[in-house]
């Protein structure tokens, strides 16, 4: 029965022709393990996060150091998970200078604060600093992290990984006490921290914490919104077996993906599960990669990848043939695809947008425009353009 799942998973995988109309063009590099790109919502000025701490800002050809956590975060040698690994901008951050940050510091708590940057001044205030979450980590791995502001309610989007070690040995993300394996939804727009939207499923309710969205996720490394419709899109990174791509709907929530009773579209582990109230994955594909083959720069033949990098629909204007597909990759082989989200026809865009080129994408990143941007832990920020653009 395996077999014949991975036999009809991949006749959904497609080759995209060389007659491509889109191409990468290198934007910056030269970054210390950059894990995400973020752009000012008026300037369109890029801000590159650092997995050791770091946030440059790239603005009129110059960059310069935004903000340095570096004292802060726990850092340790490559493959580490922990460190800086969030950022997002408040909606009216040209007004208000408010952003936001996710780390794991050095005592392994994950971390989720506000910082103000002064425009007359030109830099951060480090004594604006708030914390909105600090809550220790079981394990040093599967830590999330990533931010997102909804553009349908404003609202903050957090998701965190199940804990960690392997198998979610805790059973954290089926646990609705704590925040592990989910998305978290809070109001930022309040003097007091934050505080939960009515429309929050748990809201008042005991023995359940009000600020969870969806839940039954194993590590959300990177999830973001459709901007035409308000669409969630999730990659969850999986366990042995499957990666998955996960969707919520603008009008949905409550969403159960079911880790660890599932993995993908699979029980995990049994032959047989209970999967009454679970929402299955819309795409998924073999978690069949290296990942230490991939940290030693191995070339591995034939395989998909082991740790899937959620991506973006792409709402730009310049590639339509790339119009209301949903781009994503593998952390440790390098491959991107497109997905289409209503045909579940999938195409290899590797070759198109990066050759023979060897790489590791922690994640994309979306401009102003809906241009989208791949990151390369390397060192490297690269933009998906035309292929007539100079």
């Amino acid at each position: 029965m395996k077999i014949n799942l991975i036999l009809l998973l991949i006749t959904t995988f497609v080759f995209a022709d060389n007659n491509t109309s889109f191409r990468t063009q290198l934007m910056s590099d030269g970054f210390s393990q950059p894990l995400l790109v973020r752009f000012h919502p008026e300037t369109n000025a890029m801000f590159v996060v650092e997995q050791t701490g770091k946030i440059k800002l790239i603005e009129k050809n110059k960059t310069t150091t935004f903000i340095d956590l570096s004292e802060s975060v726990m850092t340790g040698p490559i493959p580490d998970e922990r460190g800086l690994l969030g950022m997002a901008l408040h909606p009216s951050f040209a007004i208000n200078g408010l952003f936001y940050v996710s780390y794991v510091d050095k005592d392994n708590f994950s971390v989720v604060a506000s910082y103000f940057y002064d425009n007359k001044k030109q830099k951060v205030d480090l004594m604006s600093e708030k914390k909105l979450f600090h809550f220790e980590q079981p394990y040093g791995n599967h830590n999330g992290g990533h931010l997102e502001f909804s553009p349908n309610d404003n609202y903050l989007y957090l998701g965190f990984g199940d804990g960690g070690s392997s198998g979610d040995p805790q059973n954290n993300a089926q646990d609705l006490n704590n925040f592990f394996g989910k998305i978290l939804r809070i109001d930022i727009n309040t003097e007091s921290g934050y505080k939960i939207p009515d429309s929050n499923p748990y809201k008042n309710e005991k023995d359940k914490l009000e600020e969870i969205w969806a839940y039954g996720l194993r590590n959300p490394w990177r999830f973001s919104f459709d901007k035409f419709n308000g669409d969630l899109y999730i990659g969850d990174v999986g366990q042995y077996l499957w990666e998955e791509i996960n969707k919520i709907s603008s009008n949905q929530s409550n969403i159960n993906f079911g880790w660890k009773i599932m993995e993908g579209n699979h029980c995990y582990e049994t032959e047989v599960c209970n999967q009454d109230g679970l929402t299955k994955p819309i795409f998924e594909y073999p978690s069949d990669a290296s990942y230490a083959f991939s940290l030693m720069d191995i070339n591995q033949k034939n395989v998909y990848g082991c740790s899937v990098t959620g991506g973006y629909v792409y709402r730009g204007n310049k590639i339509n043939d790339l119009s209301g597909l949903y781009l994503f990759s593998d952390f440790c082989t390098g491959k991107i695809w497109s997905l289409d989200p209503i045909k579940s026809v999938t195409k290899d865009l590797t070759f198109q947008l990066l050759g023979n080129k060897k790489s590791m994408i922690p994640s994309f990143s979306e401009d102003i425009y809906g241009e989208l941007y791949i990151v390369e832990f390397s060192g490297s920020i690269y933009k998906i353009v035309p292929s007539n653009e100079q």
